[in-house]
């Protein structure tokens, strides 16, 4: 399975990363990003947009030390 990562861009990067052929999301509480694509990727594109000038940085989807939530967890009430 492949490492998959987040990218985080400005809004005003998301221009130029669709020109690169990635497809970009928004919303209020992540901001403008490039989701779950492969980290070998996902650094070829960071490096591609900050040679043209925008902000972009890789964001791990789960973070080591991290206990996501699964599905066998039971929430409390």
């Amino acid at each position: 399975m492949d490492d998959l990562v987040d990218i985080a861009i400005s809004a005003i990067a998301r221009s130029a990363a669709e020109a690169l052929g990635l497809k970009v999301s928004s919303s209020v509480t992540h901001g403008t990003r490039i989701r779950a694509i492969p980290r070998d990727e996902a650094e070829i594109a960071v490096a591609c947009l900050r040679d043209w000038g925008f902000s972009a940085r890789i964001v791990e989807l789960n973070p080591p030390g991290d206990r996501a939530i699964s599905s066998d967890t039971k929430r409390a009430a």
